[in-house]
């Protein structure tokens, strides 16, 4: 396939994609594509690892700026992911997954659970160039049931499962981490044994995920009222339009008729990041368009996203889409 060939359509569902080798245990190496041109590189697997537990892991580069759909099945999914980031929404609620800034990046990374009451569709965006390594595990209803004995001993856990489209994040440690880089980088040469250690690597990850989930109430952007929804989602068209750029916490506060910390705590609800996190991504977004498109200079395109320097823009530019700006031209 000719990574320089571009689609023109804006969406494209899971189904239309090429993937060959998904389900085998070594994985789909190379191109997962549409009608001969690729969607994103590397190398990507699913395995059916107990009936109701299913494992999809990723480490790609997307090769095209477009929305994949799909639909999901009733049961738990939890999404881990290590480098790079995720602009996601599932049933119309959005969220940006992987590093939200500050700090070592790996101290910062947050996973999500999702609970998923009936079958839901979701969407994944796509930015060309993007990087990103990622593990997800989807407990269906059916290894929920087999389980349920030890899960219904956690009454929180119940209440979220419960909670259609109910989602929380929380700190992913060093040792989910590990255990999520073994996912991806397993090959199973032995499928006895290699199914065998695959499923303990999902089991510990599935206690520590519930385990942060069975002592807390749920935290949604769906679970908001309509009203809340509504505000969240002008506000959000207002900080793409631009407006807002340079503005401080307070006005922002005031522009939406919140205090900053109910912003603060109902933004990150909504869209998984705080505002200025979410500001920061979306100008390195219009960068890296005007790197694309215009072929502006790095020192340029650090000065329109409102960076001093040229080389914390191009570390910023790097940590968020996995290359340097340098590397990026302008295309016809």
């Amino acid at each position: 396939m000719n990574r320089e060939l571009t689609i023109s359509r804006r969406t494209v569902e899971c189904a239309e994609l090429s993937r060959p080798g998904l389900d085998t245990p070594a994985g789909a190496e190379g191109v997962v594509g549409l009608g001969g041109v690729p969607v994103v590189t590397g190398r990507v697997r699913e395995l059916r690892v107990r009936p109701g537990l299913t494992v999809y892991t990723a480490d790609v580069r997307d090769e095209q700026n477009l929305e994949v759909r799909g639909t999901l099945q009733p049961g738990l999914l939890l999404v881990l992911p290590l480098t790079g980031e995720a602009d996601v929404s599932y049933g119309g609620c959005c969220f940006q997954l992987g590093h939200q800034g500050g700090g070592d990046a790996r101290s910062r990374r947050e996973g999500l659970a999702l609970a998923l009451t009936r079958p839901e569709g979701f969407a994944r965006r796509l930015r060309r160039g993007a990087c990103r390594r990622v593990v997800s595990l989807m407990l269906a209803s059916q290894w929920l049931a087999d389980n349920e004995e030890a899960l219904s001993a956690h009454p929180g856990l119940i209440r979220f499962r419960g909670t259609h489209l109910a989602a929380r994040h929380w700190r992913l440690t060093p040792r989910l981490l590990a255990l999520a880089a073994d996912l991806i980088e397993l090959r199973l040469g032995m499928p006895p044994l290699m199914r065998l250690y695959l499923e303990s690597r999902c089991l510990e990850i599935i206690a520590e995920g519930l385990g942060a989930l069975s002592g807390s109430e749920p935290m949604s952007a769906c679970t908001m009222r309509p009203r809340e929804r509504r505000r969240l989602a002008q506000f959000r068209e207002f900080l793409d339009s631009g407006e807002g750029d340079g503005w401080s916490l307070q006005a922002l506060a005031d522009r939406i008729g919140m205090s900053p910390s109910t912003l603060q705590r109902y933004f990150r609800a909504y869209t998984g990041m705080s505002v200025f996190a979410y500001q920061r991504r979306r100008l390195l977004d219009v960068a890296r368009i005007a790197l694309e498109r215009e072929g502006i200079s790095v020192n340029e395109a650090a000065h329109r996203t409102g960076y001093t320097s040229a080389a914390n823009f191009a570390t910023a530019f790097r940590r968020q889409f996995g290359i340097p700006p340098s590397q990026l031209r302008p295309r016809n």
